[in-house]
């Protein structure tokens, strides 16, 4: 009997040890499964082509492994040629990468400075795929600050007179985060869609010529906006039905534009409403949006501060003047936006007069429109509204497609 049970018990010794060593077997395949085998693997990163004189700084690059959410940061990167590399060991897997720096580059003859980034999803990483290339991108349009809505028309009065003072813009969060508008700023273009010249130097497809721009103030986190969220930025932040009962109420819009001037007439502030940093208008008076649209919109996060903007980013340009016998040479001196600068850019036209897009392709290749004929009367109180698919808007970077022209002004509809 002591026998049996003796054996009984050395039994279940070796079957508790091989329980033990199977576990710590299993753990061991496991641990070897989720960490995978270790390669060698090479990053590559392509500079953008439309840029000159580019050097990269502050680059980083972080490979997140799609299965166990472990990262892989690398940041030393040797430069060959128009690419930076960089060499990391990790273990074979998918991975998604985000790629986040500083690019320098020359533009205008200027020293440029702006954000680059990229995004990639499930790259595969094995033995025999020795290195991933990555084209960088400037445009910041990934950003998620949209223009939602363009009301430059104007109102009209009972009498039929234009009424201007009620123009206002929308900025939409589009992003799935929180984001905060301090410092962005909008824009308006120069040039017009509806004249079109051979300005020298022709920096169109890398910059923006503007004649205004306005900046939302704050230190950072001041203004945060929801994702889907909207922000109104009004000219005169006030209840415009009083002057002109066809007209809505301003006077609760997040932002304002407000002029300095010497016009007599001047410009009306509403001490409630946060007033838009003016960094440079160069017109004597009060901004007025072009209300038969033919101007350009934009929203940039500029990477210098006003004085170094003032001093730097003047843009000095000439082009001939021709109409009928008269030629006339001409000579601009205005500012420029980078295009590694932009967040969401917008062409308006007017159909039949539309000469040109002034600003590039890669910022907006279509337009949107009020009014089909130039001076068209039937143009006021209409807007251009982005149009959303489900809880997004839409932003292919073609106002054709994704605006809708003549549009019942949002502030009009909920009146």
């Amino acid at each position: 009997m002591k026998h049996i049970i003796k054996t009984k018990y050395r039994l279940n010794r070796l079957l508790l040890l091989l329980s033990a060593v199977l576990l710590v077997s299993c753990n061991e395949y496991k641990e070897v499964e989720e960490r995978g085998h270790f390669v060698d693997h090479e990053i590559t990163l392509q500079l953008p082509i439309d840029i000159q004189n580019a050097q990269i700084t502050e680059a980083r690059v972080v490979m997140t492994n799609v299965s166990s959410r472990q990262e892989y940061a690398v940041t030393v990167f040797r430069s060959e040629q128009d690419k930076y590399v960089a060499n990391i060991t990790l273990p074979e897997g998918t991975y998604n990468l985000t790629v986040n720096g500083v690019v320098n580059y020359q533009l205008n003859k200027k020293e440029i400075k702006a954000k680059v980034k990229a995004k990639r999803d499930n790259v595969v990483i094995q033995a025999t795929s020795k290195a991933t290339n990555i084209g960088l991108n400037v445009f910041a349009a990934e950003e998620g600050f949209v223009i939602t809505e363009l009301f430059f028309t104007g109102t009209t009065t009972p009498q039929g007179f234009m009424y201007t003072d009620d123009q206002y813009i929308k900025i939409g969060n589009n992003s799935d985060t929180i984001m905060y508008a301090d410092g962005l700023c909008f824009v308006e273009s120069f040039f017009t869609s509806d004249d079109k010249h051979d300005y020298q130097p022709d920096i169109m497809s890398q910059a923006i010529t503007i004649d205004a721009i306005y900046m939302v103030p704050g230190t950072g986190q001041e203004h945060p906006v929801k994702p889907g969220e909207e922000l109104t930025i009004a000219l005169t932040a006030i209840d415009h039905r009083p002057i002109n009962p066809n007209s809505f109420d301003l006077s609760r819009a997040d932002f304002e534009i407000f002029d300095k001037t010497s016009n007599p007439e001047g410009d009306q502030d509403n001490p409630k409403v946060t007033n838009l940093l003016n960094w440079y208008a160069n017109f004597e008076g009060t901004f007025v949006m072009h209300t038969r649209g033919v101007k350009s919109y934009a929203l940039v996060r500029p990477m210098v501060d006003m004085a170094t903007f003032m001093k730097d980013y003047r843009y000095k340009f000439g082009y001939t003047f021709k109409q009928g016998e008269y030629v006339i040479p001409m000579d601009e001196n205005e500012y420029f936006i980078p295009n590694s600068w932009v967040v969401d850019a917008v062409n308006l036209a007017v159909p039949t007069v539309h000469e040109w897009n002034i600003i590039s392709p890669i910022l907006d290749k279509g337009f949107t429109y009020c009014g089909h004929v130039d001076a068209d009367e039937q143009r006021y109180n209409k807007a251009v509204v982005r149009l959303k698919e489900g809880k997004k808007w839409i932003d292919t970077n073609n106002s054709t497609h994704d605006f809708q022209p003549n549009a019942v002004p949002t502030y009009l509809k909920n009146k």
